[in-house]
């Protein structure tokens, strides 16, 4: 879509505004500081993503919303040192993903679990 600029009559595309497509985005970081990380963290919860690992983050955001989250997230780091990466995922590849998720549990659930026959590494893949 595309729209003429009245004055030169050229025609310019639209920009992707609120109404943009979600689109799904992993951000990860390694920020030295324990307060700046914490800032950082505050930030991401604020524009409802959600904690996968101690500094990584994943949720679905539009185009505005993740200009937005990086402004938010650069102003925080201000002057001091730190990476971020805000990585965009397709669909395919969240279908394609698998999940490995390992939890510590007690001596009681542990022999639970093995006299169930159930394993304690729990696979997620995507359904084929």
């Amino acid at each position: 879509m595309a729209r003429k600029n009245r004055y030169t009559g050229v025609l310019k595309p639209l920009p992707l505004g609120r109404g943009s497509p979600e689109v799904s985005l992993v951000l990860i970081y390694d920020i030295e500081d324990d307060r700046l990380r914490t800032r950082v963290a505050d930030v991401c919860l604020d524009y409802g993503l959600e904690r996968i690992q101690f500094s990584a983050f994943f949720g679905k955001l539009n185009r505005n919303r993740r200009q937005e989250l990086a402004l938010r997230v650069q102003n925080e780091l201000g002057g001091e040192s730190g990476r971020v990466r805000i990585i965009p995922v397709c669909e395919q590849d969240l279908k394609d993903m698998w999940v490995l998720d390992h939890y510590r549990r007690d001596a009681d659930e542990l022999k639970a679990e093995a006299d169930r026959g159930k394993p304690r590494l729990r696979v997620l893949a995507a359904e084929d």
